[in-house]
């Protein structure tokens, strides 16, 4: 919501972001209801959209009912997501490395601390990411309280399409790579590796196994994202 009242009275840009984000926390479940609706809506010569949250629509219809049609889907840019919590930085060790080797040319990659970050913009950015990496340190056997709320949040949201995997560091015991491994295959996510598990601080031959991991989930982001669009064609 704006103090203002329709869409060419705001910066374009802006207001689809907005629209983004809300879609990615509160629509996101209701793709197919989403997508049936636009169908109909596309047989209808719309003057105006004045929706029970937001704007009303009158310059811009099409931009916005093309923006809902691709986040209905979650179309995939060829978009990389990082996102990890950390109790001694062992964890975000992996997780910047991770990030390195998924900087390649033609994909976005982003690195999103789960703590210094938030549930709402995390899964913005989960909405049109292609591929995702998850990972947590261990705390009594399993991830860290912020990570399992992150994912039970996402979770409910049902965000489709994606593909990943888990990681995270170890002390006195395991549980967090594998409950977030777990995560993936119940979301029908596609699951790229095994758990990457490093005991205590990763050493350098384990942050060269991170890079590999990154490289990895970047092809794949362009991989997923050339298809999207194939099947548009």
């Amino acid at each position: 919501a704006t103090s203002i009242r329709f869409d060419y009275e705001v910066e374009l840009s802006t207001v689809l972001e907005e629209a983004k984000a809300y879609y990615a926390n509160i629509l996101s479940p209701f793709g197919r209801r989403v997508t049936s609706t636009l169908e109909l809506a596309g047989t209808m010569e719309i003057d105006m959209i004045a929706p029970a949250h937001g704007i009303i629509w009158r310059s811009h219809i099409k931009a916005i009912t093309d923006a809902y049609s691709d986040w209905a889907v979650c179309k995939p840019k060829p978009k990389v997501l990082v996102i990890y919590d950390t109790q001694w930085d062992s964890t975000g060790e992996m997780a910047r490395a991770i990030l390195h080797g998924a900087s390649q040319a033609g994909v976005e990659a982003i690195l999103l601390h789960i703590r210094q970050s938030s549930l709402t913009r995390i899964a913005t950015e989960v909405l049109d990411s292609a591929a995702v990496a998850i990972g947590s340190s261990n705390l009594n056997q399993g991830m860290m309280p912020m990570a399992g709320a992150l994912l039970t949040y996402l979770k409910g949201l049902k965000p489709i399409g994606k593909a990943g995997f888990a990681f995270g560091s170890y002390g006195w015991g395991k549980g967090a790579p594998e409950a977030i491994d777990q995560w993936f295959r119940d979301m029908k996510w596609e699951v790229l590796l095994d758990p990457i598990k490093v005991k205590f601080r990763p050493k350098a031959d384990d942050l060269a196994v991170c890079r590999e991991a990154g490289v990895r989930l970047a092809e794949k982001a362009l991989e997923i994202h050339k298809a999207s669009v194939t099947s548009l064609e």
